[in-house]
């Protein structure tokens, strides 16, 4: 594995990490952090062994893509208003733990059928309704030679439908291979109701030609070796060696019952040239049709315009997007308030604040993305402006406001190592014990400010989710670690407003919570805040389908919008009350 053969090189900028001036590597001298203001009170508390999480990600010996992975989904399973955590594992069966409603958890994994492949291991996981029946139903990814797996829920307890679905048209992996996904996320890119899945892979084959290309390519006009040697491979159409194995990324077009169809040739996604990681879907130009936005390592991340359901169209470059060298993490998102979809990818930066080599061993290090949407589908590169570039070795991350004030942060894990599971100082030379990054905005830009919140983790983190739960009105921060347990801090952030918006759209059983929808809320005397419902998240991970606004100090809100899949026009509930779940119900006609 490139990644692999890379590491010990490395070792050089673990000096970063401890500064000469003092520095962490978060950007902050020691005992010092921002203005109390800035932090607003926001506070959190680990709080995994009281909610039963402490159980290890595996026990086995994880080396090269099998150090990529450590998947969560959150959703309410039961139904019971509380939100449940669903945790992917290699070497032990996942776990599937279930809220008391106290942000207490029980695994039911077992019981319900879910614990999936305990050998193999699974790495994504998605819940969706694939059959329009009413219940939500599981797919994983594969983690090591395993493929897609999906289960069908069953009136509560879910069965392997995966032979003839049209998911088991993987082929074989041979022996000492190893074809990892990475990522699963639900759409429904052509507006027919149902829900399509993509799902993504992270292709040995690509690091194996740039190792064969050798020290002949030189660096491009900034400097990146490592783009200059993924423009080599495009100009000779990403040669693959006899005998290698295929790309495992598809589009499945869901053709209703449970079935798909595979449709990534058809319309137009060469899978075969990206190293792909998360997959995001939202229409970044405004026409109606969810696009896919698409994180890959290499320098292989795209922007697909979505041709009115028909096909897929690479605008990368016109879009002023993919300049990330290692794109891993996705979240789509407004992060400067005008009601856009902005895109933040996190990728490979140095450890500490300072500038790096602009190539480590075959890794380009230019850190985060933070590509702000003009509004029509282009967008300008606001990283440095913003201050999100170094967030260490990224992984999965999140943009939410933690503080209930109207302010969004922005959260991100992160570290990389090879080795024992038990070991946790991970041996290998590589930034393993990065600090996870917390930025809280700071007038246009953000800083850091994780220990000052009280966010201390420092595993090798990879699936990051928010979510309320104990439905105390702020969002908690689950973090999937490779190798050992993940982690769950508790918002503790003083009282605030806020409201949960979730959709019911009673007339489209495929795709009832309104995948792909938008939704502004306007609180009084406030600005007004756009959020998206998503069928996946920012790395390996699922978000629960709702989005969560804080109000502030006014528990008022003057209007709440919802643009429904396929609509041209918003619905809207005017003078609706704060500091609850709404659940809002697709107007008829609507």
């Amino acid at each position: 594995m490139a990644l692999v053969v890379a590491l010990g090189l490395l070792v050089a900028i673990r000096m970063l990490s401890e500064r000469s001036d003092g520095s962490s590597p978060t950007g902050h001298r020691s005992g010092s952090g921002p203005d109390a203001r800035l932090v607003d009170g926001i506070r959190f508390t680990d709080v995994t062994e009281r909610a039963g999480l402490l159980e290890p990600h595996s026990r086995t010996d994880l080396t090269g893509e099998s150090a990529m992975t450590a998947g969560a989904a959150v959703l309410d399973l039961d139904a019971d208003g509380d939100l449940d955590v669903y945790l992917t594992r290699i070497g032990l069966p996942n776990r599937m733990m279930i809220n008391d409603g106290s942000g207490r958890f029980t695994d039911r994994a077992g019981e319900l059928g879910v614990g999936g492949d305990p050998y193999d291991g699974s790495s994504a996981a998605v819940f969706g309704d694939v059959d329009a029946d009413g219940d939500p139903d599981l797919v994983l990814t594969g983690a090591r030679r395993n493929g897609t797996t999906l289960l069908r829920n069953d009136g509560g307890h879910f069965v392997d439908a995966t032979a003839g679905s049209g998911l088991d048209d993987l082929p074989p992996v041979a022996d000492g291979d190893m074809a990892q996904m990475h990522g699963a996320t639900f759409a429904d890119y052509d507006r027919d109701g149902l829900l399509d899945l993509l799902v993504t892979h992270w292709d040995e084959v690509v690091p194996a030609a740039l190792r064969d290309a050798g020290d002949s390519i030189t660096p491009d006009a900034h400097g990146r070796t490592v783009c200059a040697r993924a423009q080599w491979l495009a100009e000779r159409d990403f040669p693959r060696a006899d005998g290698s194995p295929p790309n495992r990324g598809r589009l499945y077009h869901n053709e209703g019952g449970g079935r798909f169809r595979d449709v990534s040739s058809a319309l137009g996604l060469p899978f075969d040239e990206v190293m792909g990681f998360t997959g995001s879907f939202v229409d970044v130009d405004a026409d109606g049709w969810d696009d896919l936005l698409l994180t890959g390592d290499f320098c292989t991340s795209r922007l697909f315009r979505n041709d009115a359901g028909t096909g897929f169209t690479d605008v990368t470059a016109a879009s002023g997007v993919g300049t990330d060298e290692n794109g891993m993490g996705s979240v789509v998102t407004d992060l400067d308030g005008d009601g856009h979809p902005d895109w933040f990818v996190t990728g490979i930066g140095p450890v500490g604040d300072a500038a790096a080599p602009p190539q480590l061993g075959g890794f380009g290090s230019s850190g985060n993305r933070a590509y702000l949407n003009d509004g029509d589908g282009t967008f300008t590169d606001a990283t440095d402006r913003l201050g999100l570039r170094n967030g260490g070795w990224g992984w999965g991350a999140a943009v939410e406001d933690f503080g209930n004030d109207g302010r969004r942060e922005v959260v991100m894990t992160n570290g990389y190592g090879i080795g024992e599971a038990s070991d946790p100082d991970r041996s290998s030379g590589t930034p393993a014990d990065d600090p996870l990054v917390f930025w809280v905005p700071d007038g246009a830009t953000f800083v850091p400010a994780a220990a000052d919140v009280g966010l201390d983790d420092t595993g090798l983190g990879r699936a990051l989710v928010p979510f309320d739960m104990d439905r105390d009105g702020d969002l908690d921060l689950l973090i999937a670690n490779f190798g050992t347990p993940p982690r769950l801090y508790r918002n503790d952030t003083p009282t605030r407003h806020w409201v949960v918006v979730r959709l019911d759209d009673q007339t489209t059983p495929g795709n009832r919570g309104a995948i792909g929808a938008r939704i502004t809320v306007t609180p009084t005397d406030g600005r007004p805040v756009t959020g998206w419902i998503t069928g996946g998240g920012s790395y390996e991970s699922q978000l629960p389908p709702e989005v969560h606004i804080g109000l502030g100090p006014k528990k008022s809100i003057e209007r709440v919008e919802v643009l429904w899949p396929g609509d041209p026009t918003p619905q809207v509930l005017d003078g609706v009350a704060g500091d609850r779940v709404l659940v809002v119900e697709r107007a008829t006609g609507s």
